[in-house]
């Protein structure tokens, strides 16, 4: 019994003291990130997540905020991660547009849409989030078109273009071994000059023929 009262009065006297000293690490922590100092902060939140075992999400969305500020996206990226599932819409949401941010630098830009969609489902109001998705979205559509662009300018150059005499004297070869139904000879033929004549390519649609015969017989 005298055991227990002391462990109580134990509780009683460090408890406020452990408070006290988690709030002016956030308020010292707070002050850090607000004046830039954004290694301080990072050091300061990390003390408070893993030594004094804070692990509320503002917290820990500061100290994710904190390595990204620093340009350190691989640890920010990893502190996000979990946010990204919090069951609190607003830090979800903001968890998810950083990590969007983050893969889009990477180079990933559907992935970072998936993350900006993410985003926005989770808050709805997160402006910066819409932003993101939408000039990220039409960046996108608008590679799109372009690579559709050039593909149908390649394949009409394709088709325009005339073969040169090497490129009909293949072809006259490659049709006598057709016809003499050596279908890998003159499919081997074709595919060699293409290394020496592009315009070889204007038989494409014949070569793929041969192609497909020859995957049958073999």
């Amino acid at each position: 019994m005298k055991y227990a009262i002391i462990m109580i009065l134990g509780l009683m006297i460090t408890d406020p003291l452990k408070i006290s000293r988690i709030n002016s690490l956030k308020s010292e922590a707070k002050k850090a990130f607000q004046s830039g100092d954004y290694k301080g902060a990072a050091e300061k939140y990390t003390y408070l997540a893993d030594s004094l075992g804070i692990k509320e999400d503002e917290v820990l969305l500061n100290l994710a905020h904190a390595y990204y500020l620093q340009k350190d996206t691989a640890n920010a990226f990893t502190k996000y991660q979990p946010l990204a599932q919090s069951i609190k819409g607003e830090i979800a949401s903001k968890a998810n547009n950083q990590m969007g941010l983050i893969t889009n630098l990477r180079g990933k830009s559907e992935e970072a849409l998936s993350y900006f969609k993410q985003a926005i489902k989770g808050d709805p109001s997160n402006e910066d989030a819409r932003y993101n998705y939408e000039m990220l979205k039409k960046k996108l559509d608008a590679k799109k078109k372009e690579d559709e662009k050039n593909n149908k300018d390649k394949k009409d150059e394709k088709k325009n273009q005339e073969p040169s005499e090497f490129a009909k004297k293949l072809k006259a070869q490659a049709d006598k071994l057709v016809a003499e139904k050596k279908y890998r000879q003159a499919f081997n033929l074709m595919m060699d000059g293409l290394k020496k004549d592009q315009t070889v390519s204007t038989y494409q649609e014949y070569i793929d023929r041969i192609k497909v015969i020859v995957g049958i017989n073999e």
